[in-house]
């Protein structure tokens, strides 16, 4: 199964919270949001036309403490408020009205305009053309000698008050109806007669807002639910208004009392029209909101998740590389965080694990070394073994011979037999002490202490060691060296070596032929040779005559006085000083040669 990257993981999770979130949050809105402002916005005018109420009972209530908390309360709800006398007429700071005098009863009655004289109503009732000394006739509710208008005729024109009358139809009463009521809910009053006295406002002084119509369409609908019972004039009552236009208002009435009485009634009044209106342009919104918001969403989400997951990623690559022992890569620790700590941590984990590893990897190698050493030991030990058997055979063989000749009295020379025997016995003594030290050489244990010294001037003393041989078979012997060279090698072992490859050349070049000895710059190194005239070795023995008692042929054997370990001492000290060395058929003979280290001066 293919998996899927964590990069894409978080960026489908991320992306998902936001986008759920949002969605979330935007249903939440279009549901809930409208309701929940609609009752914060009544619940703080409720508040502030209660603080409104006891502020107003507690002060003088003059005109100008009046001003004052209206004042107060609109700056802190943008509402309307407004105070009735207890006829249910409109306070304020001039009184419209209109007195007429009944002309059956000569009864007075006062008709007040506060309450209706708003936009439009003072445009139609202008059109009445009422004046002083005209006749009229006023039909409306009832209060004492107040009357408040639903109609008024006169000989030009008729007025009638539709905000009384919506409110009369919205407790399903017919203005025919008002009349028929029993006499202890009459309503209806009419009166005939003429205006006495008339009292109007100038067009400057009329309220022109509409939302003063509608609260004082609010204050006739309060007044009628009075009359029917339906609301206490004692308590707070707050009931919800629609327009014409549809939009819905919140009507607030509460009594000022004065010495436990109802003196006046305020009336507030806040319209809903902007929560619609907010909640409208909010749905529209949205969808420009949304669109935006998803594209946002996927750059921060694809951000996010790359933040996220660029640590973690480096993470995995750190620890898939030290799964195969690659501890070169470290983290950038750079938050405080539990991703950095975790940085930190893994850092750390890899210094001790190359430190162990590196540890381990040594205590192996030498393991190893030890393991080698001990093979190699035993191989030593067996190969020493089976040497020295092969190699004592023949001399033991010829000493028992000789020995058992003078046992038996073979012969009269004794003497002959003595010295052969004491021959054979210096061969074995020869070829012990040969084996002890290639033995000591191969065992891997030995260790060689480095000094620099002139390489001329030891290889003119091995000569000078050497030089009877040389005189004897009457060779013709060139010393090539330069006596300034040093080299740094371990003395007594190289004075072996020399001994060892001068032997040989002095003992198989022909008599009264060349041997020329030689020791020569070459580089950083030095390279001694030996070479003598006399037969090439043959091509295949050329790497073979370095092992242990290897011999060409009969020619070669222990009759020319080796004994078949002098060459594989010489190897086995040139490898531990790491010389290069080697053996040629050159111009006519045979040449041995090693490099040893110049050392400074």
């Amino acid at each position: 199964m293919k998996r899927r990257s964590i990069v894409m993981k978080l960026f489908l999770i991320t992306s998902g919270l936001f986008i759920v979130t949002f969605l979330l949050f935007f249903l939440g809105q279009s549901l809930f949001l409208e309701r929940f402002y609609i009752n914060k916005k009544i619940n703080n005018v409720q508040n502030a036309f209660e603080t409104f109420v006891t502020s107003y009972e507690k002060s003088n209530q003059s005109p100008d403490a009046l001003r004052k908390l209206q004042q107060i309360f609109y700056e802190r709800t943008n509402a309307q408020i407004v105070l009735l006398d207890r006829n249910g007429v409109v306070r304020d700071k001039s009184y419209y009205d209109m007195v007429v005098q009944d002309a059956t009863t000569g009864q007075t009655f006062q008709i007040p305009l506060n309450n209706v004289l708003t936009a439009d109503a003072y445009s139609a009732f202008m059109r009445l053309q009422a004046e002083a000394g005209a006749d009229v006739l006023v039909q409306g509710i009832r209060k004492g000698t107040m009357v408040i208008p639903i109609f008024i005729q006169t000989n030009t024109n008729t007025w009638t008050n539709e905000s009384v009358v919506d409110s009369l139809r919205f407790f399903g009463i017919k203005l025919a109806d008002l009349g028929s009521l029993p006499s202890s809910q009459s309503l209806l009053v009419t009166v005939r007669g003429t205006i006495t006295q008339l009292h109007l406002p100038t067009k400057t002084d009329v309220q022109f807002a509409n939302n003063v119509d509608m609260l004082i369409q609010g204050i006739q609908h309060w007044e009628l639910s009075v009359r029917f019972g339906e609301s206490d004039p004692s308590e707070l009552t707050t009931y919800l208004m629609e327009d014409d236009n549809g939009v819905k208002n919140q009507i607030f009435v509460k009594p000022i009392m004065h010495n436990g009485q109802a003196t006046e009634f305020a009336f507030a009044m806040t319209s809903l029209q902007p929560v619609n209106e907010a909640m409208g342009v909010l749905k529209s919104y949205y969808l420009y909101a949304l669109l935006i918001a998803f594209a946002v969403i996927i750059l921060l989400s694809f951000y996010y998740s790359k933040i996220i997951s660029k640590p973690l990623l480096e993470m995995s690559e750190v620890t898939r590389k030290m799964a195969g022992f690659d501890f070169s890569e470290k983290l950038a620790a750079t938050s405080n965080d539990e991703i950095g700590s975790l940085s930190e941590s893994i850092n750390t984990l890899s210094v001790n694990l190359k430190d162990r590893i590196d540890k381990l990897r040594v205590a192996n190698e030498k393991l190893k070394q030890d393991v080698e050493r001990e093979r190699q030991l035993e191989r030593t030990r067996k190969e020493f073994i089976s040497g020295v058997s092969h190699e004592l055979k023949t001399p033991l063989s010829v000493i028992r011979s000789f020995a058992e000749g003078i046992q038996d009295g073979v012969g009269q020379n004794t003497d002959y037999y003595t010295e052969v025997i004491l021959e054979e016995v210096e061969k074995i003594d020869t070829l012990i002490v040969d084996m002890l030290e290639l033995a000591k050489l191969e065992s891997g244990t030995y260790k060689l202490d480095m000094t620099a010294f002139p390489i001329g001037a030891l290889l003119r003393q091995v000569y000078s060691r050497l030089l009877f041989g040389a005189e004897e078979k009457e060779l013709q012997v060139q010393l090539e060296i330069d006596d300034s060279l040093l080299v740094e090698a371990n003395r007594n072992r190289v004075d072996q070596v020399i001994v060892n490859l001068l032997s040989n050349a002095i003992r198989y070049a022909p008599a009264g032929q060349q041997l020329i000895v030689s020791a020569a710059a070459d580089g950083h190194l030095v390279k001694i040779s030996i070479w003598n005239s006399g037969e090439p070795i043959p091509l295949e023995s050329l790497d073979k005559i370095w092992d242990r008692f290897y011999r060409i042929d009969a020619s070669r054997s222990r009759h020319t006085g080796g004994t078949g370990l002098g060459l594989s001492i010489v190897k086995n000290i040139l490898e531990l000083h790491g010389a290069p060395y080697g053996v040629e058929n050159k111009n006519g003979g045979v040449e041995f040669y090693f490099f040893l280290r110049q050392a400074e001066i």
